[in-house]
């Protein structure tokens, strides 16, 4: 009976070994992304709640702490851990596509030299995704702006809702949400940052006296 047992196990594994495979890397595919992204959240929202203590504490200790640098803080922080989102996706998308690749039986090495025949081709091609990615670091390391911003971007006005390698996502105030290319900013203002302004529009009688109503 034990033999027959382990000789149908035996059987059933060399039929489903690669489908079972291929099922555990994108199960294990699938944890690993969910614990990083729990990891990348908490680590977020720890700054978040350090940030909200330390605006509590300028009362107490003026000239220690700033509540403008907390929010900027803040901020790169979340533009940070959208960033990462977007790095761990592809990076574990990529890795677990090779590990199928590979469970199919394809020569990863093989398929690595082929493409670097027609990399010249597709590295053409790609100026444009290339340029977008440079652009995305250099906007996120030199602080241009943050989720939470209110910026104009040229042609788009509106507050960053998100900040990818590749593109910004902004809403702007009839709550369009738009796509931005990052290779395709050429400049950036930020009303939101260092400085900020709020504009009250006040209804007034036809007969009012202005002067007194100011």
């Amino acid at each position: 009976m034990t033999n027959a047992a382990t000789t149908l196990a035996n059987t059933f594994w060399m039929q489903w070994h690669v489908p079972i495979r291929i099922l555990i890397i994108l199960l294990g595919a699938a944890l690993l992304r969910w614990i990083l992204m729990l990891v990348i959240r908490r680590a977020v929202k720890s700054i978040e709640v350090g940030s909200r203590v330390s605006d509590r504490l300028v009362a107490t200790l003026p000239g220690e702490l700033s509540p403008v640098t907390n929010a900027r803080l803040v901020q790169r922080t979340r533009t940070m851990g959208s960033v990462l989102n977007n790095f761990v996706t592809w990076a574990i998308a990529v890795f677990a596509f090779s590990m199928i690749l590979s469970e199919l039986g394809v020569a990863i090495g093989a398929l690595a030299a082929g493409a670097g025949l027609v990399g010249a081709g597709i590295g053409f091609g790609a100026q444009s995704l290339i340029k977008d990615l440079i652009s995305g670091l250099f906007i996120v390391a030199e602080d241009q702006y943050g989720v939470g911003d209110t910026v104009n971007l040229g042609e788009i006005s509106g507050v960053v809702e998100s900040v990818g390698l590749r593109v910004t996502q902004v809403r702007d105030g009839d709550g369009v949400l738009w796509y931005v290319r990052n290779g395709e900013i050429l400049r950036v203002g930020n009303h939101s940052q260092g400085w900020s302004t709020a504009i009250i529009d006040v209804a007034l009688d036809y007969e009012t006296d202005v002067a007194r109503a100011k």
